[in-house]
C-alpha cells in the first residue's frame, strides 16, 4: 500500500503580522492532487495540526474543511497531537469521525490498537511527556516508576504495543511527535521549533526497534534519523528565516510485503509555496533598489533583511514600503564585526506578538504549554495594561 506522510502543519501561524491561511491552502491543496496522483490509500500528518493550543477560528475551520473533503474523496487521514496542539481539543469526537475514515489521536489510549489500512498497522501516538505517560502507566497497572524521562517514557509505551497480538500480523508504522536523535546526534532543528532546553526532550531511534517505518514530526527540515525508514517530513511551509535554503517537501510511502518479508520505498516530492520566505543582504539602499526591480508577486515574499550599513535610518519602515511583508532585519557592520557578533544583537524579530512571545517564554520554563484557561488570564492581563496605556513590552 501507499500513503503521503507530512506534519507540523501549524494551522493559524502567522509570519509578519500576517495570516498564513491562503499559504497554507495552497500547500493543502498540492497535498490533496498528490493523494489522487499517487494512488495512496492514507494521509499521515505526525502532530502540530496547529500552531496553538487554542487556534483561531480560521484555523479550526480550514482543517474541519480539509479532513471534510479527504474523507469525501474516500481517503483515510491518521494524524495525531503534536506539543503545540491540544490533544483533547483535537481528538475531540474523535470516534465518531473515525467512522469516516479520519482517526485522530490526541492523547495516550488505555490500550494501544492500530488502524489498519489496506493490511499495514499504524500506531498513532501523540506527543507525550513523561508525566502523561506515568499516568498512563498507572492507570494501565504498569510500572510508573520505570518513567524516569522522555526516552523511557515512549519506549514504555511502544513496549506496550509490541506486545499486542496485532503487531506481529502486519507491517507496522509509528506516527509520532518527538525529539528524535541518532546515538546523541541530534537532527538539524530550525529556530521555529519549540524544544525544551538542552537535550531533556531526547528520545533516541532505537526506541522504534521492529517498527517497518517511523513517520515523525516536530522538527521543521524533511531528513532521516540514522536510517531512511525513520523520517521527519518537515513542514509543508517555512516557518522561520532559519528555513530559508530549505526545500520543504512531501514523502511519498510504499509498504509491500512478500515471502521475503517486508520492503519500504519513498521519494520526496517537492512544495511550491505561494510565498516564499527568503533572506536578503545589502545596505538599505540597495535592498530597496533590489526590490523595486522584482516583480510583484516576488514582492510579496517573506523576507529576513540582513543591513549591512553603519548608521541606517528608518530601516523598517523603508523597507516594509518595498517588501509589505518584511519579516525580520538583523544588521551585519562594522559595529557588530567589530563586537565579534556573528548573530547581531540588535536583531528586530517583527513576526512575535507580546502574546506569543509570553506563551514561549512559559513553556520553556514550565515544560508545558499553556492551557486554555492560562492563556486567557494572560490575555486579559495584556488587554487591561493597554486599556491603561501601559506598556506590556
Amino acid at each position: 500500500m501507499r500513503f503521503v506522510h507530512t506534519s507540523d502543519l501549524h494551522l493559524g501561524r502567522k509570519l509578519a503580522q500576517m495570516s498564513l491561511e491562503r499559504d497554507t491552502q495552497h500547500v493543502l491543496n498540492q497535498l490533496e492532487e498528490l493523494m489522487a496522483q499517487s494512488g495512496s490509500k492514507a494521509l499521515v500528518v505526525a502532530g502540530d495540526i496547529f500552531d496553538s493550543p487554542n487556534p483561531p477560528e480560521v484555523a479550526v475551520r480550514q482543517w474541519d474543511r480539509f479532513i471534510t473533503r479527504m474523507a469525501k474523496a474516500g481517503n483515510v487521514v491518521l494524524a495525531v497531537s503534536g506539543n503545540h496542539d491540544s490533544g483533547a481539543r483535537v481528538s475531540m469526537g474523535a470516534s465518531i469521525i473515525a467512522l469516516s475514515g479520519i482517526h485522530v489521536a490526541g492523547e495516550l489510549r488505555e490500550a494501544m490498537e492500530p488502524v489498519v489500512v489496506d493490511g499495514v498497522n499504524f500506531w498513532l501516538v501523540p506527543f507525550v511527556r513523561p508525566a502523561d505517560v506515568r499516568a498512563w502507566a498507572t492507570r494501565m497497572g504498569l510500572d510508573a516508576g520505570l518513567v524516569v524521562n522522555y526516552d523511557t517514557a515512549l519506549r514504555l509505551v511502544l513496549d506496550e504495543v509490541r506486545k499486542s497480538d496485532a503487531f506481529a500480523k502486519h507491517p507496522n508504522v509509528c506516527v509520532a511527535h518527538q525529539f528524535v536523535t541518532n546515538a546523541g546526534v541530534s537532527p538539524e532543528r530550525s529556530d521555529s521549533e519549540h524544544l525544551s532546553l538542552g537535550t531533556l526532550d531526547n528520545v533516541d531511534r532505537r526506541v522504534f526497534e521492529s517498527f517497518d517505518y517511523v513517520a515523525l514530526g516536530h522538527i521543521h527540515r524533511p531528513q532521516r534519523i540514522g536510517e531512511d525508514t525513520i523520517r521527519y517530513a518537515g513542514s509543508p511551509l517555512k516557518l522561520s528565516s532559519s528555513e530559508v535554503a530549505q526545500q520543504k517537501s512531501y514523502a511519498v510511502v510504499g509498504i509491500k510485503q512478500d515471502d521475503e518479508g517486508t520492503h519500504v520505498k519513498y521519494r520526496l516530492v517537492p512544495v511550491e509555496p505561494l510565498r516564499d520566505f527568503r533572506m536578503e543582504r545589502g545596505s538599505v539602499e540597495e535592498l530597496v533598489r533590489q526590490a523595486k526591480e522584482e516583480d510583484e508577486g516576488r514582492r510579496e515574499d517573506f523576507v529576513h533583511a540582513v543591513v549591512t550599513d553603519d548608521d541606517p535610518l528608518d530601516v523598517v519602515a523603508r523597507l516594509r514600503q518595498v517588501w509589505p511583508n518584511l519579516e525580520q532585519v538583523t544588521f551585519d557592520n562594522a559595529v557588530t564585526r567589530a563586537a565579534g557578533v556573528t548573530e547581531a544583537p540588535d536583531e528586530i524579530d517583527l513576526s512575535k506578538d507580546m502574546h506569543e512571545l509570553f506563551a514561549e517564554f512559559f513553556e520553556a520554563q514550565a515544560g508545558k504549554p499553556l492551557t486554555e484557561d492560562e492563556q486567557k488570564l494572560v490575555d486579559e492581563a495584556f488587554e487591561k495594561a493597554l486599556a491603561k496605556g501601559g506598556d506590556v513590552a
